[in-house]
């Protein structure tokens, strides 16, 4: 990860934004004027701002971001296939590797469709270097795919029946800024965790 205080390079592409965020016609406005990636994250709201901030984090970021929020989730550690594919994840994040980014996938694929963790583990083997079986010939994953996992773990994460709407886009918005200024996410993570703690 960048050092804490460094704000780290965006992916800052127009058209990827607009037809990947799923933004309103208001936020396709707000991508459509904006001079650059800060001025697009201060005017959206907290849903769009993640799911913007989610397709321009580098994949190592948006990969952990969305391992932070699927910790989250407070029954995970009682769903073994779910713990799985977010360690799987956090392994990717670490070492980088194929065969991580493989393991991922392949755990990935034990988990509930709609689980977070799924969707953090799909967005680490969308960082791989390629979709196909090892042995075929590669194919490499489309540059906004991790983001778009990301975005939907976040999403899963927020309307999961668990969290009960105690915490929101805004809690899990805050663990993605701090990435991009360089930090680990911790300190906004446990912020979100204490919130999930408190009356429903």
């Amino acid at each position: 990860m960048a050092s804490a205080g460094q704000t780290i390079p965006l992916r800052f592409q127009r058209q990827e934004l607009q037809q990947q965020a799923d933004l309103s016609p208001e936020g396709l406005a707000v991508v459509a004027g904006a001079a650059g990636p800060r001025e697009v994250l201060a005017a959206l709201p907290a849903p769009e701002a993640a799911a913007a901030l989610a397709l321009m984090l580098p994949r190592r970021q948006a990969v952990w971001w969305a391992c932070l929020c699927a910790r989250l989730l407070p029954d995970v550690a009682a769903r073994p296939a779910d713990g799985a594919a977010i360690e799987a994840a956090e392994t990717w994040v670490q070492t980088q590797s194929p065969e991580d980014a493989e393991q991922a996938g392949a755990l990935a694929e034990a988990c509930d469709a709609g689980a977070p963790a799924r969707w953090a583990a799909m967005a680490a083997f969308w960082s791989g270097p390629s979709l196909a079986p090892r042995g075929q010939q590669a194919v490499a994953p489309a540059p906004h795919l991790a983001g778009v996992a990301a975005r939907a773990a976040l999403t899963l994460l927020v309307h999961h029946p668990a969290i009960a709407r105690r915490i929101d886009h805004g809690d899990l918005l805050a663990i993605g800024t701090d990435l991009m200024h360089g930090g680990l996410g911790r300190q906004a993570q446990a912020a979100a965790r204490e919130r999930l703690a408190g009356p429903a």
